[in-house]
């Protein structure tokens, strides 16, 4: 039997993320998470643009549920891998399992072909799973 659904929104509809943040990506603040086993993550994005035009390949956008059990080191959490592609205009579920204290979802942007500053609007939102007692 799974536990009460919880509504969650990590980024808000239509969020927009501009430029590049190479070492991180933009991170949502991380939220304690010790009373659920998993969530139920929607993730839609629109079209990713560049200011600069590059050639080669497109520019991409990629995201990744997190976990971390102090706030500093983040890993990816089970049940999903590390940077999951969203297709334009497309809407994926992803379904973390929560074993770690503290949990967040990280959006990276990369410029294709020698582009500058992807743009992208998007929103991640869903539910937490409590834990059964």
């Amino acid at each position: 039997m799974a536990g009460e659904l919880v509504p969650l929104v990590m980024i808000p509809r239509f969020t927009t993320y501009a430029g590049l943040k190479p070492t991180d990506g933009f991170s949502t603040v991380g939220m304690d998470v010790t009373e659920y086993e998993s969530a139920i993550i929607n993730v839609w994005r629109g079209k990713l643009v560049q200011a600069t035009a590059g050639t080669g390949p497109s520019p991409t956008f990629l995201v990744n549920c997190e976990g971390s059990t102090d706030q500093n080191t983040w890993s990816p959490c089970t049940g999903t891998s590390a940077d999951e592609a969203v297709a334009e205009d497309t809407e994926e579920q992803l379904v973390p399992q929560l074993s770690k204290r503290w949990f967040r979802v990280r959006i990276k942007l990369t410029a294709g072909g020698g582009g500058t500053d992807p743009v992208v609007s998007c929103w991640a939102v869903g539910y937490l799973e409590q834990r059964l007692r």
